[in-house]
């Protein structure tokens, strides 16, 4: 299943599988340090709009794009659930326009958005991310911390029950990436199920730095959280990354 039909078909349901209200409130306190001066934000791989609105609320300027045209709509519903106004588009790293080009103060990735790269796309999207910032602007990006999960090998992400649905997130591993899969289905009828997979490409810490560097960053910082906790490869669940042009 490519990127777009994945996401296409859990966008009904994603906002709960992440428990959407809550995580909110998270990033609208973690971005208010991570971002302290308003300005121009682009959100690449926005989903349904959390990091968006999160962004918004702290009174950002906000832009979301995503390679998906459902998750868009979602963005759409709820911006003004939220009361907030945020631009969109449907794109991909690879097919963001030029006239975007030094527009942005920041740029936001996060939700394991560029584990969607291979090895080829991952440094020309970086270098797509620095072409979008103003001169002194910042990137945060998030990738899970995949030298663990290898290492691990932990088939079961996550199992959530939410409203009465059960979703499940899982992992094949396979010798090139892994394969995440999302299965959901009622708790009344599990017969009456769907089943999403795509692909995940584990880039390591090393391979993300080389490719940030080829792309003209040279500030980068990597911690294990949103609140700049040091990162360790053994135990930290994510690796966030922080980049200036």
């Amino acid at each position: 299943m490519d990127r777009t039909k994945f996401y296409d078909g859990i966008s009904g349901f994603y906002d709960k599988m992440i428990d959407f209200e809550k995580n909110l409130e998270l990033r609208i306190d973690a971005y208010k340090k991570i971002f302290p001066a308003n300005g121009n934000v682009v959100d690449i791989g926005c989903g349904v709009g959390l990091d968006s609105i999160a962004l918004a609320k702290n009174g950002h300027n906000v832009t979301a794009f995503d390679i998906s045209p459902q998750m868009i709509e979602m963005v759409k519903v709820n911006s003004g659930k939220y009361g907030v106004e945020i631009k969109t588009g449907v794109f991909s790293f690879d097919t963001i326009h030029k006239n975007y080009y030094g527009k942005f103060d920041n740029v936001v990735s996060v939700g394991n958005t560029i584990a969607h790269l291979t090895k080829k796309e991952l440094p020309g999207s970086f270098k797509k991310i620095f072409a979008l910032l103003k001169p002194g602007g910042k990137a945060f990006l998030h990738i899970l911390n995949y030298s663990a999960i290898l290492k691990k090998k932990k088939r079961i992400n996550n199992i959530a029950n939410r409203d009465g649905a059960v979703i499940i997130r899982f992992y094949d591993f396979e010798n090139e990436h892994v394969k995440f899969n999302i299965l959901s289905f009622p708790l009344n009828n599990p017969k009456e199920f769907d089943l999403f997979t795509t692909n995940h490409y584990p880039h390591t810490k090393k391979e993300i730095e080389s490719a940030l560097r080829s792309a003209g960053f040279t500030k980068i910082k990597f911690t294990g959280d949103f609140y700049g906790n040091k990162f360790n490869v053994k135990d930290s669940k994510d690796l966030f990354i922080e980049v200036y042009k």
